[in-house]
């Protein structure tokens, strides 16, 4: 399967799973606003997402090369599968339990007191068994995604989302905010055991083997398998230190930035898998044979496509903030306040696009080169730049600072490693990188000078109408003019669009 077929099918999944994601917010919004039980659950689910987004990277980064490699030499998977299978449900049932027994002070690490805590606390213990789904989805997705194969894993994210909703909607009439709680552990159920299936198809039986010593593979793993996470969990850290910053700036503040990073969290979960996902398999395959030119090509064509795409969005979510947010969030409790707190932070959120997702895909270069500590070294100062950012931002830009330097800290960390992998393997990319810049940069300033000219009229149409056929209109221009400008990756695009709308001959 291509990879741009590939990218379209998980773009697809992906896009109908994180609007399932935006109608469980919207739910939230309008039952509890900025108002303190939404903080309370957004803390709480900071940790099982932080797992979510930590988890399944990490093992795939481990793992995948390992699984690549012996398939390479035609060698017997199923043993590795066994191994693996015993030591994620003895961690992560080691995990859970220790979470479920101090979630109340890991409620108190962010620094609440009163019902917020003890409602945070109590979110945290339904909340922890979800810990256990998680590191089985991260495991049988990386086997999924060995063998090349990718729709299964995504789809688990759509079940998860139809699951969370459902639930919601059963639950918290009767169990209150706690509901909320509940419905998310059935949601990282649901996403876990939709893999089952494809895992049975390649011929993989869940049995335990506690077979770990003289085991080469594992040995190999378990050397990378630590700067891996650490990697990720600084990674995701300024999570846990926003929550912190969020806290001390004000109640509903957690709330708008949550709203707001879901936002941006569509077009990032959006691309950002469908692109790193099928490259990374690649990537560690091409560095195996030793066929360093063709892992650079792959990379440069990921961070083309990603800018080709993201650079507008970030460009779309400064023009659009308050009208993108009245249109997700405004009914219920979530009023004029909520809606101003959320849209001041939603384009500074939007600065970080790119970086945060081209951050990933060179994660992604050096665990196919597999080197582990760079990553942790860069993510380690990617968390210095962010807190010093925070320090100087928050005192005159209130949460919008918190927002803005989660952007400044992905830049940092996307340079840094940009240059890094330059050092370690020659020029990542060539001058068509360059160009293809240049192009999306004056595409985007056309793009923003029709907006603003005609924003005027536009804006006379109801909410609901102005921002779809804005939204539109904007795309297109864009598409037109990387088009005139004779974009390779636009063609490209289009070629496959009109090769699939043409019937083959013979075919009706």
């Amino acid at each position: 399967m291509g990879l741009l077929k590939v990218a379209s099918m998980i773009v697809v999944l992906t896009l109908v799973g994180r609007l399932l994601g935006f109608f469980r917010s919207i739910y939230l919004s309008s039952l509890y606003g900025t108002g303190m039980e939404s903080d309370a659950f957004n803390i709480a689910a900071t940790i099982p997402l932080t797992l979510f987004l930590v988890v399944p990277g990490a093992v795939n980064a481990i793992l995948i090369p390992t699984m690549r490699g012996l398939m390479e030499k035609q060698q017997r998977t199923t043993e590795l599968y066994h191994k693996m299978l015993t030591i994620i449900l003895v961690i992560f049932t080691a995990v859970a339990g220790l979470g479920i027994g101090l979630s109340r002070e890991m409620a108190a690490m962010f620094g609440l007191t009163g019902d917020k805590l003890e409602l945070t606390a109590e979110m945290l213990q339904r909340m922890w068994p979800s810990a256990i789904f998680i590191g089985l989805a991260g495991l049988w997705s990386s086997m999924c995604n060995s063998h090349q194969h990718f729709f299964t894993p995504t789809l688990g994210t759509v079940a998860n989302g139809a699951v969370v909703i459902a639930s919601m909607y059963v639950l918290v009439p009767i169990y209150g905010p706690n509901g909320l709680a509940i419905a998310t552990t059935l949601g990282y159920l649901a996403a876990m055991l939709t893999m089952l299936p494809t895992l049975r198809r390649f011929g993989y039986h869940h049995c335990l083997s506690f077979a770990w010593r003289d085991d080469d593979a594992l040995k190999g793993m378990g050397e990378r398998v630590i700067p891996i996470l650490i990697g990720a969990v600084v990674a995701q850290a300024t999570t846990f230190l926003e929550r912190g910053f969020a806290e001390g700036v004000g109640t509903g503040v957690i709330s708008a930035l949550a709203n707001a990073n879901q936002v941006v969290q569509m077009p990032m979960a959006i691309f950002v898998g469908a692109f790193t996902l099928p490259l990374f398999p690649l990537l560690a395959s091409h560095v195996k044979r030793g066929e360093m030119q063709e892992m650079k090509l792959i990379l440069q064509k990921g961070l083309a496509y990603l800018l080709v795409l993201l650079i507008p969005v970030t460009v779309g979510l400064a023009l659009y903030a308050e009208p993108i947010v009245r249109l997700l969030f405004q009914r219920g409790a979530f009023d004029e306040h909520s809606v101003a707190l959320t849209a001041w932070a939603l384009p500074f959120y939007g600065l970080g696009l790119y970086f945060l997702a081209a951050r990933d895909l060179l994660t992604r270069a050096f665990y196919a080169l597999e080197n582990t500590r760079t990553p942790v070294v860069i993510g380690a100062i990617g968390i210095g730049v962010y807190a010093v950012a925070n320090w100087l931002l928050i005192p005159w830009m209130g949460h919008g600072g918190i927002a803005l330097a989660n952007a400044l800290s992905a830049f940092a960390q996307a340079v840094l490693l940009f240059a890094l992998l330059w050092k370690a393997v020659g020029r990542p990319v060539q001058a068509g990188f360059l160009k293809t810049l240049l192009k999306t940069l004056l595409a985007c300033l056309v793009m923003g000078a029709a907006v603003t000219l005609t924003d005027s009229w536009l804006s006379l149409l109801p909410l609901w109408l102005y921002l779809p056929i804005g939204i539109a209109g904007a795309a297109l221009i864009y598409l037109a003019v990387l088009a005139v400008l004779r974009e390779p990756l636009v063609s490209e695009l289009l070629q496959k669009v009109r090769r699939r709308s043409t019937p083959a001959p013979g075919r009706s």
